[in-house]
């Protein structure tokens, strides 16, 4: 309403895919030199180069999902809005089983693309609302939004079953079996992902000393 001047420069992800537009708006009009085009050009890569540091800061390198510090921001985020709208979520931590023996027996470079495989699965099979991580090493993590445990037990299943059937297909000649643990998270007790990553953790863990 009432803009009477507008120049716009389109901002670009790293892989080329158009973001959004860095934009100047007035209520009068206003004159635009070739100077001022190469200005709008240059503050447009200012902005690129800051979206692009803040991507590097919070993703992983390798599997191209958030880390550990995206994950737990993106996390919170959304408990913050479960917790004032009342609505469930679990979360679920994965711990991949006896990685150190694959790396061991076929190498770090089989490690590396199991971890891959383990979460480009992992954006197959949960939903594109679900928040997906790998916090470090060998552990991973998923946020399901309003889904409370039994549901999210039921997503873990079919997330095991297709890995495995993936796996398969990929003819790598070993398995990539985990561990995990599901904890659902109370709106009225605002518990912080930090915490809920401690209580699924512990619970991993008892999951995997009775496998032992």
């Amino acid at each position: 309403p009432a803009i009477r001047f507008y120049a716009g420069c389109p901002l670009k992800a790293p892989n080329g895919q158009k973001m959004g537009t860095l934009c100047i708006i007035d209520t009068k009009p206003r004159g635009f030199t070739e100077a001022d085009v190469e200005s709008l050009k240059d503050l447009a890569a200012i902005v690129e180069a800051e979206l692009m540091a803040v991507q590097l800061a919070t993703s992983d390198q390798l599997t191209s999902i958030s880390n550990r510090r995206g994950f737990i921001g993106l996390a919170q985020n959304s408990l913050n809005i479960c917790a004032r709208q009342k609505i469930p979520a679990s979360l679920v931590f994965m711990d991949l089983d006896k990685f150190k023996i694959l790396n061991d027996n076929f190498g770090h470079l089989a490690g590396d693309r199991a971890l891959t495989l383990f979460a480009g699965q992992m954006e197959k099979t949960y939903r594109s609302s679900d928040i997906l991580g790998r916090l470090g090493g060998d552990e991973f993590a998923v946020l399901l939004v309003n889904t409370d445990k039994e549901d999210a037990e039921s997503f873990v299943s079919r997330f095991q079953d297709e890995l495995k059937k993936q796996n398969q297909d990929a003819g790598s000649g070993y398995e990539i079996p985990f561990s995990y643990g599901v904890v659902e998270f109370d709106p009225d007790k605002g518990s912080t992902v930090e915490t809920l990553l401690a209580e699924a953790d512990a619970l991993m863990y008892e999951l995997k000393r009775s496998r032992k």
